[in-house]
C-alpha cells in the first residue's frame, strides 16, 4: 500500500501527444492539434500530421474563405471586330451610330469613314458602304464597293439634266398641241364666219409682210398688199363670192387671179403655182381657186393678197381691215 501524502509525479507527455489535446469524453481520446500550435511543435518531435474530422474541417472553411482576397468579376468585353454597313434611304450618321450601337456616336462613324463621306457629314447616299468599329479601307479598296464623290455628283447632274430634258420635251409637246388646237379652232371659226357672212381668209396662216411696208422692192415704194405665209402647193380660197375678172400671168405678180365681189371690191391672189379657175367664172366664198407658189417677182413661196377698189394696180386698200370688217378673224 503506498504511503499517504506521496503522489506519483506525472510523466512528461510523449512526443506523440505534445501539442495535442484530448477530444471527447469517455472511451478512447482522440488527439487534436492545439489551436495556435506552431508547426515547430510537430516538427521538433517529428510527429506526423493527424487528419481532422470532417465537421471540424468544415468549421474552419468560412474563416479561411473570409481571409482569402476576393477576385473582381471580369468586365464585359467590349464589342470588337469591323463591320460594314450599307446606307439606306432615311439614314444619317447619328441614326446609324444609335441603331448599330457604335461607341463614340456619329463622330466615331464620321471619323472612321471621312474619306468615304467627304467634308459634309450630313451628306450620305443610299448604297454608300460605311465601316463600323474601325477605319474604312483604303481608297483603292473602296472604289470597288462605293462610288466616288465625283461619280455621285456626276450621277446627280445627269439625273437633273434628264429631268430638265423631260420637262422641256413635255412643254414643247404641250405648246405644239396648243398650236394645233388653236389652228383647228381658227379653221373652224373661219368656216363659221364664212357660213354667216360669206367671207373667209385666203389661206389658214399668218402674215409675213404687212400692208404699206416701205422699201425699194416695190415699184410704188411700199407694199400694196399683205403677204401670207404659205408653202408651195397650199390651197388658196376666194375670200367671198364673186366673178373671176382675170386668171393667168400677171408679170411681176406671176400667176394671179382677180375676183370682183358683190360689194364692188376686188381681191387679188398672186405668185400662184397653179390656177383652178378661169376668167368669167362665178365662185363662192371659201371656194378653192388655185395653189400658192413663188412665180413672178418673188423671194420664196407665199401668197400676195390685195383688196382693191378697181381691177388694176394702184387702187389698193387695207386688206386685213376689209376682211375683219366682214367678220374674218385674223
Amino acid at each position: 500500500m503506498p504511503a499517504q501524502g506521496k503522489h506519483r509525479r506525472p510523466k512528461s507527455s510523449s512526443p506523440l501527444t505534445r501539442g495535442f489535446v484530448a477530444a471527447g469524453t469517455g472511451g478512447a481520446a482522440l488527439a487534436l492539434p492545439l489551436i495556435g500550435a506552431t508547426g515547430a511543435n510537430a516538427a521538433d518531435q517529428g510527429a506526423a500530421p493527424v487528419a481532422l474530422p470532417q465537421a471540424a474541417a468544415e468549421a474552419q472553411l468560412p474563416q479561411q474563405r473570409a481571409a482569402e482576397p476576393r477576385q473582381a468579376a471580369p468586365a464585359a468585353a467590349p464589342k470588337t471586330g469591323t463591320r460594314t454597313y450599307s446606307v439606306v434611304s432615311g439614314d444619317s450618321l447619328s441614326k446609324i451610330a444609335t441603331d448599330q450601337d457604335v461607341r463614340g456616336g456619329w463622330q466615331k462613324v464620321y471619323g472612321d469613314n471621312r474619306e468615304v463621306v467627304g467634308e459634309n457629314p450630313s451628306l450620305i447616299f443610299p448604297g454608300m458602304k460605311l465601316t463600323l468599329g474601325g477605319k474604312a479601307p483604303a481608297a483603292a479598296e473602296r472604289k470597288a464597293t462605293a462610288p466616288a464623290p465625283q461619280q455621285q455628283r456626276t450621277e446627280r447632274v445627269e439625273r437633273t439634266d434628264k429631268r430638265a430634258e423631260q420637262r422641256t420635251e413635255s412643254r414643247v409637246e404641250q405648246r405644239s398641241q396648243k398650236r394645233t388646237e388653236k389652228r383647228a379652232e381658227q379653221r373652224t371659226e373661219s368656216k363659221r364666219q364664212t357660213q354667216r357672212s360669206g367671207f373667209s381668209a385666203p389661206v389658214p396662216s399668218g402674215v409675213s409682210t404687212p400692208y404699206r411696208a416701205s422699201g425699194g422692192s416695190w415699184s410704188s415704194g411700199y407694199h400694196t398688199g399683205v403677204d401670207f405665209r404659205a408653202s408651195s402647193g397650199t390651197p388658196v380660197k376666194a375670200v367671198a363670192a364673186g366673178t373671176v375678172v382675170s386668171a393667168g400671168w400677171g408679170g411681176a405678180y406671176g400667176n394671179e387671179v382677180v375676183i370682183r365681189h358683190n360689194d364692188g371690191r376686188y381681191s387679188q391672189y398672186a405668185h400662184l403655182s397653179a390656177l383652178g379657175v378661169r376668167s368669167g367664172q362665178s365662185v363662192s366664198g371659201g371656194q378653192q381657186i388655185g395653189y400658192s407658189g413663188s412665180t413672178g417677182n418673188s423671194s420664196g413661196p407665199h401668197l400676195h393678197f390685195e383688196i382693191r377698189t378697181g381691177p388694176g394696180y394702184g387702187s389698193d386698200i387695207d386688206p386685213l381691215g376689209y376682211l375683219r370688217n366682214n367678220g374674218v378673224p385674223l
